[in-house]
């Protein structure tokens, strides 16, 4: 048995009912294609980590957490939306191994179905059975967080031209593009159950922790983990030329000599290589070199430290709240968050 246990069940039980609302807000309808489209990802599945958290928040504060249903649905809808983007301009093929929007139904369709989608957000955080104030609450937070999600996004975006960035811009970018929205998330659950603000900026503080943390283990992930777990090849973000805490932390540190090295690799086999008649095990063996340089300068350990430093700081946000099952849930899920290897 692993402590995870009831975590893990407490999270499928409410992304049954969270579904329901998805699909209740995103029908099958006409035009087809279009809602096609925005049902696309969310049809593929997924844990429904972010809805868990607004519905567990608003539990934790002393709610009742099917008030939260559709802010929760919201915040995944908006997540998802998100994705459809993302991929657009990363020109990715695949998502949550099926065929990705818009190679499914063009461009022009994603774009619409992304656009679709982040209306629907507006519309389902109304329907939160709350006094009006709180309604107004919900929707500025879920609109704070859009807006922080483009800067990062635009961020991530303006990396992609540079060789390096510092921790300090790395840490900027996450912030946005992945921690905003687990700050609204713990933030609206609050909302919806406590009028305490003490607790509510205690949620906020968790949610942006946890958030950070989150992505952070992802760049660790990629370099340690077992690729079979992983789904992808170990390197993928030297591959790729992705700029994370680990590659700022790097770059920080390594002598000239190795930081020359390091760039030969990096980034060298972004996009499509099928036609470049590389070998995969060449491939391989140059990213394996490049994280034996990651490692000589202690910049995976570093990241990985970072990331536990903030989900400590992030249950330490929590023990404001009373003690209950629902806090003890995201006090868990912070600890999977660094404990996974997937």
């Amino acid at each position: 048995m692993s402590k995870f246990d009831a975590l893990f069940r407490s999270i499928k039980e409410k992304a049954k009912v969270v579904d329901d609302v998805i699909f209740e807000l995103l029908p099958e309808k006409e035009p087809e294609e279009l809602y096609e489209a925005t049902r696309h990802y969310p049809l593929a599945g997924g844990k429904r980590v972010r809805p868990f958290v607004v519905l567990t928040a608003a539990e934790a504060v002393g709610g009742d957490w099917r008030k939260a249903l559709y802010p929760a649905a919201a915040i995944e809808i908006l997540h998802t939306y998100t994705l459809i983007h993302d991929d657009i301009m990363d020109m990715d093929e695949t998502r949550r191994g099926r065929a990705t929007v818009h190679k499914v139904w063009g461009i022009n369709m994603a774009i619409l179905a992304g656009d679709l989608m982040y209306s629907v957000v507006f519309d389902a955080a109304t329907k939160a059975p709350v006094r009006a104030e709180k309604i107004v609450e919900i929707v500025r937070a879920i609109a704070r967080a859009g807006i922080e999600i483009c800067e990062g996004q635009a961020l991530d975006l303006e990396f992609e031209t540079r060789d390096t960035v510092t921790i300090e811009e790395y840490l900027k970018m996450i912030d946005g593009k992945t921690a905003a929205l687990f700050d609204a998330s713990a933030k609206i659950g609050g909302i919806i159950g406590t009028d305490n603000q003490e607790y509510i900026q205690a949620l906020s503080k968790y949610g942006r922790n946890v958030g950070m943390a989150f992505q952070i283990w992802d760049d660790v992930l990629d370099l340690i983990a077992d690729e079979k777990k992983l789904g992808k090849p170990v390197g993928s973000d030297i591959r790729k030329g992705k700029k994370t805490l680990i590659v700022a932390h790097f770059f920080q540190h390594a002598s000239e000599e190795d930081k020359a090295e390091f760039l030969k690799v990096f980034g060298k086999y972004a996009g499509d290589v099928k036609g470049r008649g590389i070998i995969e095990e060449d491939i391989r063996e140059e990213v394996r070199k490049a994280i034996e340089l990651l490692k000589k300068y202690g910049s995976i350990e570093y990241a990985s430290r970072f990331a536990k430093n903030l989900v400590k700081e992030a249950k330490e946000a929590l023990k404001v709240l009373p003690e209950s099952e629902a806090r003890k849930n995201l006090e868990l899920l912070a600890d999977f968050i660094v404990e996974r290897e997937y």
